[in-house]
């Protein structure tokens, strides 16, 4: 009989959360049971939940050591960047032309850069969490569904990566970066496209800087 969907949910949002968050770092063992015990669930749906960040990037499977958190190259992030930026570039036009459309997501990303006015340079977890979702409301003001699953898929790798890259930041441009949201927003609903796009591009300088760090 099939496990239950809901626990492999859970699991994979559990486990690819605690990648994203450094608890599970980069080529550690994945021990299935072990992650079992700590979730108070059978293996079975960890086991289904390792095996699809298999498939979406995040995790190997190499024979006799089993599950381990993936080592990305250099190649793997720039990919990684190249993509964000051309999705999150295409989406601008429709984004613009959905200002009225979508009130609760200009609401939502209202919100997130008042939070970026007072989270703390140190506060990488804050930070990434806010970060994941005023770039993925943007893309969802674009209103394509389809846009926005590639996205998410993205942004599994990229996750790991900012936490990583941010650390190498000093202070004063993570301020910086942080500020720019609201210029990103403020864009957004001037309707300037040629400045939003500018800005988007602009904005990712600090981690594409940080690519060279990347070993």
């Amino acid at each position: 009989m099939d496990y239950p969907e809901s626990l492999q949910d859970y699991a994979l949002d559990e486990i690819r959360r605690r990648i994203q968050t450094g608890v599970y770092p980069v080529s550690s063992k994945l021990a299935p049971q072990k992650i079992a015990a700590d979730l108070n669930i059978s293996s079975t749906p960890v086991v289904a939940a390792l095996n699809r960040l298999v498939s979406q990037g995040l995790v190997e499977r190499i024979p006799r050591r089993g599950f381990i958190v993936k080592q990305f190259s250099t190649q793997d992030i720039r990919n990684y960047f190249d993509t964000r930026i051309m999705m999150e570039c295409w989406a601008v036009n429709t984004a613009i032309q959905n200002v009225d459309k979508f009130p609760d997501l200009i609401a939502q990303l209202q919100e997130i850069v008042d939070q970026f006015d007072n989270i703390s340079p140190t506060d990488l977890t804050t930070a990434r969490d806010l970060e994941t979702r005023f770039h993925l409301l943007l893309i969802q003001m674009a209103g394509n569904d389809q846009l926005t699953r590639l996205y998410e898929f993205n942004w599994s790798v990229g996750s790991v990566f900012f936490v990583y890259s941010v650390g190498r930041v000093t202070p004063e441009d993570f301020q910086i970066s942080l500020r720019e949201h609201r210029k990103i927003l403020n864009a957004l609903l001037q309707r300037d496209e040629a400045r939003l796009l500018s800005l988007i591009r602009d904005h990712l300088r600090f981690l594409n800087k940080a690519i060279g760090w990347y070993k």
